[in-house]
């Protein structure tokens, strides 16, 4: 019958699509792989030599060179003090003083220093006398001194012994650094003994005293006195210290009034280090004792400003 056809027709056809793919020969199975070996433990990296390889060492910071044997500095102190002019009126331009300075380090704890004191600016009569422009010269030895049982403990202490050989203007030599350059008669030696001490209060303030004795031979009599300088140092930052300073002068005979010439110099100072130059600046008055060489305290103003070549 006709309406039979279609059927078996179709399912000739499904029978020869399903017989081949049952008759696919079956995939061989895959040969077994070998073991893997064991891999043999390894050693933990030192963190120390890791954090070594990786960064590299840090660089030291640059220490100060301090000046030794064979060393030298040299500059010029340009000093402003108040004085009389030629009608006896005090002011601080009437004078300038210029004093030359050069330290040549014979050792590392040995040092000599030259000073020429030199009036550049002056009135050309005082009181009936004509000062003088160049007051002399001066030759100073300073050798720091070994440590002794009998210095401080508790602060680092360095004492230095001060020996100077001068041949100077008669009364220069019990003129203070602060006073006006009243150099007047003639050429005669002298020398000063004394004391360089050095304590160091802390790791920023520092605290100096200078006792010397001073003898100077003259045509009459010789002259004698005593000079005491202090300063307290304080450190700012590592180019600049601030001080603040006091000395006692005694005048002939070591007379401490002020009418027979003894002073007392009060003030401050800064010094700072640009490269190889050291700059210092202070101001003050030379004398907190009238009469003498200052009428009043106000007629001892200074000035002082300090300029060395440090290599």
């Amino acid at each position: 019958m006709n309406w039979l056809r279609p059927t078996v027709t179709l399912a000739l056809f499904t029978s020869l699509t399903v017989v081949p793919a049952l008759a696919q020969t079956p995939t061989a199975p895959a040969a077994p792989t070998a073991p893997t070996m064991p891999t043999a433990p390894t050693m933990p990296a030192d963190p120390a030599a890791t954090s070594t390889a990786e960064q590299p060492p840090a660089e030291e910071p640059a220490k100060e060179k301090k000046p030794g044997r064979g060393d030298f500095d040299a500059g010029a102190k340009v000093r402003l003090p108040s004085g009389p002019d030629e009608m006896g009126a005090y002011a601080t331009f009437n004078w300038v003083a210029v004093d030359a300075q050069g330290r040549y380090y014979l050792l590392d704890e040995v040092t000599i220093t030259g000073t020429a004191p030199i009036a550049l600016i002056k009135p050309d009569d005082v009181g009936g006398v004509e000062p003088a422009t160049f007051g002399g010269f001066a030759l100073t030895l300073d050798a720091k001194l070994p440590k002794t049982r009998f210095q401080p403990s508790t602060y680092k202490t360095d004492v230095g012994l001060v020996l100077t050989g001068a041949y100077m203007r008669a009364g220069a030599m019990l003129l203070s650094p602060k006073d006006y350059p009243m150099y007047v008669g003639d050429m005669e030696p002298g020398a000063i003994l004394g004391l360089d001490t050095r304590v160091k209060l802390s790791t920023l303030v520092d605290f100096t005293l200078a006792p010397v004795f001073v003898y100077q031979s003259g045509e009459a009599e010789s002259l004698t006195g005593v000079q005491l300088p202090a300063s307290l140092v304080l450190g700012v930052g590592s180019l600049a210290k601030v001080s603040a300073d006091l000395g006692v002068y005694t005048g002939d005979d070591y007379s401490f009034s002020g009418d027979e010439g003894g002073r007392i110099a009060a003030g401050g100072s800064l010094t700072v280090k640009l490269g190889p130059v050291l700059a210092h600046a202070g101001a003050g008055t030379a004398s907190l004792l009238t009469g003498g060489l200052y009428p009043t305290v106000k007629d001892a103003f200074y000035i002082d400003l300090d300029v060395k070549y440090v290599p």
